[in-house]
């Protein structure tokens, strides 16, 4: 879906001879076999049309409720003639991008924003709200309808849009049920369910005609993608042509060397996994993955990252899975608070010893919970701006009095709305809906796409999230031992060396010798005549004095906050050159 794909008349004329609706699709419907079993009986419905056909015979049976009919990662576009309306649909976490705009009468939509300001009347006007929550790194719930530009618009994850002569609609068409329970005899049952439901996410997205690549790291997530997807293929030849490896080799002996984990995942599945030298550094890249993206953010590790990706087109490799969000959605222990409130005084302490959280530590999070979701709205919005250290960004002397202002008034701005039921089930859902997180998803899928690649999570998957969430906490973390579930459900599956790995790869040390590395190029970029310092974002004075200081504070530095740091004001300016902003208005 590149470019723009359709447009949308709103003042009621209908288009003589045309089809009674047209379907533009992009992405992977994984209820292929649902669909065709209730539509066998549509004209055009066969085993071997495309999902496309499906989501248009989904819609002329099913009317504006057919995305609930819909499984998988999608952006989809009906222009409906005989009801003379426009319907969009959005997948249920957002992991395909789709932007609309409406211009007088018109409605356009396309998978990028850069597409559709090629249409007469639009203009690539800066949007300072979305660009002062990328610099709070999306707080705030309503930057899911924004992009990066004023004049368009994100339709929001499983959200449906629907544009007739009366105006336009949006509304939600899916959400995840916090509330539901599963209950069952024992750990080992729990564990059994999740292999279960994490293997029918692989396999939704190892089907494909081209192969598949998994980012292999040597941890637990993309190792237990790895050795399932490779279980998968030699059960069924038919998935995809092949399941290939890939690894960001370490230096040796240093803290981001893995290879003793890659090794034993080459031995235990007989497979190879192509290992790809480490680079440092961005600058090269930085400008070309802003033009791609739309959007300031930056990969610290560019040069890293494109290197895998050239390597997996050279293996003309279609699809790319990895682990990410693993962690966020299994290294939850939120649900300690659902021990305290059903006075679980026992388990609770072994949990929390596990966790290593001493009981003030406790008493804060409780005292913190229920103020979310107690306390009036604006009570709650000073006290997220109050509890901003010296370093929050609203406090950063590097930026403009105005651009700060915008930044402590967006700080307090609430992410989501409080969520009722038990602590556990509202913090897997927070990860699965975060602004942030769908940012990630979109950056992503445009980085991969500029490379002939589609890009998806197998952590990310509706029936998996809605199992987490069900399940109680501490079955999840069993025993106060952190991803103990899914630590049960690899044994015999990922080698034992990785199953009871506490630690992880470390690659702070490669984010700051990247951006000392480029600092040349970095000072030039955000020297004087730097188009965020003529716009008003950055006070350029000020600026330079403390580029200076953080240049001689990288060598020093034991984690990547000022690197990130660096990295973030780097991608601001070349989002606003590489978006035309030299003949935007504000």
């Amino acid at each position: 879906m590149t470019g723009v794909f359709g447009c949308w008349q709103l003042d009621g004329a209908r288009v003589h001879g045309a089809a009674a609706a047209q379907c533009v699709f992009e992405g992977r419907l994984d209820n292929r076999r649902e669909l065709l079993r209730a539509l066998a009986d549509h004209p055009g419905v066969s085993p071997e049309c495309p999902d496309q056909a499906l989501v248009l015979a989904a819609y002329c049976r099913f009317g504006e409720a057919f995305p609930e009919r819909l499984s998988g990662e999608f952006a989809a576009g009906i222009c409906d003639h005989r009801l003379n309306r426009l319907v969009l649909a959005r997948d249920r976490l957002g992991v395909r991008p789709l932007c609309y705009a409406r211009v007088r009468e018109t409605v356009i939509f396309a998978s990028s924003a850069r597409a559709l300001l090629a249409y007469p009347g639009l203009q690539a006007v800066p949007d300072d709200v979305t660009l002062a929550d990328f610099i709070l790194y999306f707080r705030s719930s309503d930057t899911l309808s924004r992009t990066f530009f004023r004049d368009v618009h994100s339709l929001p994850p499983a959200h449906i849009l629907m544009a007739t002569p009366a105006g336009v609609t949006i509304r939600r068409y899916f959400d995840f049920d916090t509330g539901r329970s599963i209950r069952l005899p024992a750990f080992r049952d729990y564990a059994a369910a999740f292999h279960d439901v994490f293997v029918e996410s692989v396999r939704r997205r190892v089907r494909s005609p081209r192969p598949v690549a998994v980012a292999v790291s040597g941890g637990l997530d993309s190792s237990y993608i790895f050795c399932v997807a490779g279980r998968l293929l030699k059960e069924d030849p038919g998935l995809c042509p092949g399941v290939l490896g890939y690894n960001f080799s370490g230096d040796a002996g240093g803290s981001s060397d893995e290879r003793a984990f890659v090794q034993a995942l080459e031995d235990e599945s007989g497979a190879r996994i192509e290992r790809i030298g480490q680079r440092s550094g961005f600058m090269d890249c930085a400008e070309d993955d802003v033009r791609a993206v739309e959007s300031p953010m930056v990969d610290g590790l560019a040069r890293q990252s494109r290197a895998g990706m050239e390597a997996m087109r050279r293996a003309e490799v279609g699809r790319l899975l990895t682990g990410h969000w693993g962690d966020q959605l299994l290294s939850d222990s939120h649900y300690l608070l659902d021990l305290v409130r059903s006075r679980q005084w026992r388990l609770l302490r072994q949990h929390a010893g596990g966790w290593d959280v001493d009981a003030w530590r406790l008493a804060g999070r409780v005292v913190r919970g229920l103020a979310a979701r107690h306390l009036p709205a604006p009570l709650t919005a000073a006290a997220r701006r109050a509890r901003g250290r010296a370093e929050a960004p609203w406090r950063m002397p590097w930026f403009t009095a105005r651009f700060r202002r915008l930044l402590r008034e967006r700080a307090g701005h609430q992410p989501l709305p409080p969520i009722d039921g038990r602590h556990h089930a509202a913090a897997i859902y927070r990860e699965s809906r975060l602004p942030y997180h769908v940012q990630c998803l979109e950056w992503n899928a445009r980085v991969a796409g500029a490379h002939g690649l589609e890009i998806s999570f197998p952590f990310l998957d509706c029936d998996l999230i809605q199992f987490l969430m069900s399940i109680p906490g501490e079955m999840q973390s069993h025993d106060g031992v952190p991803r103990a579930l899914m630590r049960e459900a690899m044994r015999a599956i990922v080698p034992e060396a990785i199953v009871s790995r506490r630690d992880k790869g470390e690659f702070t040390h490669l984010a700051n010798e990247g951006v000392a590395r480029d600092f040349p190029v970095i000072r030039d970029l955000l020297g004087e005549h730097a188009l965020s310092v003529q716009l008003g974002y950055l006070d350029g004075p000020i600026l330079a004095s403390h580029l200076d200081r953080w240049r001689s504070g990288l060598a020093s530095a034991r984690n990547a906050v000022l690197a990130n740091r660096i990295v973030d004001l780097c991608g601001f300016e070349l989002f606003l050159r590489v978006a035309g902003a030299g003949q935007m208005r504000r």
